[in-house]
């Protein structure tokens, strides 16, 4: 073991790559590694995990991001899912990942809100944004249970007023290096689809019929992709907004691509739209094109913590 700490044995090459650039970002920050019990039962030093995060904000690049992750630890409702040592310790977690991202755009919206504007219409050229009205992030709808019956939380959510006056979102999941999650939607105690999806589904008839009937019947799963594009769908049109689901990923993250693209295959003609994935590397780049001069440093910071792979070659 070196500086950077112990390989982890399961890691794929993608997500030991992810790990060791955590790692590197942990050792620039002069943070020591925080031992890590396995399910082995022995104690492990992998180089993604800090201690007294809590404290110190050394997980996040900007002191807003900082301050507005202990806030929301502070009011945290009981069903939100934001977890606490995962935010301030793991390095290699999307979720400060998100945070790191998007707290910038949502510091940049209560200074700048015109720049904001123009920023996220550069990164996300397809949508019809008139006006960016809100960034937020961990975002689950308090009527969720009446929704989709999932409280599988949008990593950001960015509200907006379109062309044509009408409001809208775009709900935002933001990988690193892990999968989207395989986690079925299940009625508690049992292996049937949950209640719930079921009726919502049948509701918004987002997909072919033929896919409805695999879902009910059980032969296509209500895993994560599917929990947070129904979430997103039925918020929506419960509050009769335009919606629109995006996951952000490293270009070259292993599964990505092909989920969306298999969930879009699934949908009837007019959802198709609703979903789409962009890459980490255009998203921060274009933003870069036209952000304030003072948010430029940060992102150039997100850019190289995450996403400059090319570090790698000089370990």
């Amino acid at each position: 073991m070196d500086i950077y700490g112990e390989k982890y044995s399961g890691d794929s090459k993608f997500v030991a790559d992810c790990r060791q650039l955590q790692a590197m970002y942990r050792v620039e920050v002069n943070e020591a590694i925080r031992p890590y019990k396995g399910r082995d039962g022995k104690t492990h030093y992998y180089g993604n995990y800090i201690s007294g995060g809590e404290k110190s904000g050394k997980n996040f690049l900007t002191k807003y991001a900082f301050r507005y992750a202990q806030e929301r630890i502070a009011k945290k409702k009981k069903y939100e899912t934001i977890e606490e040592d995962r935010l301030f310790n793991n390095l290699l977690s999307s979720q400060p990942m998100a945070f790191n991202l998007f707290c910038p755009l949502k510091d940049m919206l209560e200074k700048f809100p015109e720049s904001v504007t123009s920023v996220i219409k550069t990164a996300l050229p397809t949508y019809p944004i008139l006006k960016v009205t809100d960034v937020d992030l961990e975002f689950i709808p308090a009527d969720y249970a009446d929704l989709s019956g999932d409280k599988s939380a949008m990593d950001a959510i960015i509200r907006f007023v379109s062309n044509s006056g009408q409001e809208g979102f775009i709900a935002i999941e933001t990988k690193y290096s892990e999968n989207l999650g395989s986690n079925v939607a299940l009625e508690k105690g049992t292996n049937k689809p949950r209640a719930q999806s079921l009726k919502t589904i049948r509701e918004l008839k987002c997909f072919k019929p033929e896919i409805e009937e695999h879902i009910y019947d059980g032969r296509t799963k209500l895993t994560q992709i599917y929990r947070n594009f129904l979430l997103s769908e039925s918020y929506g049109a419960r509050y009769r907004l335009d919606s629109y689901s995006i996951i952000l990923a490293p270009a070259h993250h292993p599964s990505t691509r092909k989920e969306v693209d298999s969930l879009k295959n699934e949908l009837r003609e007019e959802y198709k739209n609703k979903i789409d994935s962009l890459s980490l590397e255009d998203f921060v780049g274009r933003i870069l094109e036209n952000c304030p001069e003072e948010y430029k440093e940060t992102f150039e910071k997100f850019r190289d913590r995450y996403l400059n792979f090319n570090k790698l070659r000089s370990v």
